[in-house]
């Protein structure tokens, strides 16, 4: 099994997209909390909650819905399976990391 880089590079960005939107939404979900203690107001940590679920969830649907290289089809997932951490394409099994060539 070779690696594809190039095949592989967008689902890469994609998973790195994902992480820093935890990353960053833990931490601004975080500091949320000093001026939600200043104002005597929870709307500080209810803007930051959405904000942070909402940069998640489009994340997180970005990364699911990533083609695979040799068929263009979802990656994880079809009508009635979707695995998250599939090693291997649902569809035409091309293996992850493989080369789609």
């Amino acid at each position: 099994m070779t690696l594809a880089p190039d095949a592989w590079q967008d689902y890469r960005n994609r998973r790195k997209r994902l992480l820093w939107a935890v990353i960053a939404g833990l931490a601004v979900f975080g500091l949320s909390f000093l001026p939600a203690k200043a104002q005597h107001s929870g709307k500080p940590i209810l803007a930051a909650f959405v904000l942070f679920a909402g940069a998640v969830l489009g994340s997180s649907i970005s990364v699911s819905a990533f083609p695979c290289p040799h068929c263009g089809k979802p990656f994880t997932h079809d009508d009635t399976i979707r695995d998250e951490f599939t090693r291997e394409c649902v569809h035409c099994r091309l293996p992850k990391w493989s080369n789609p060539a």
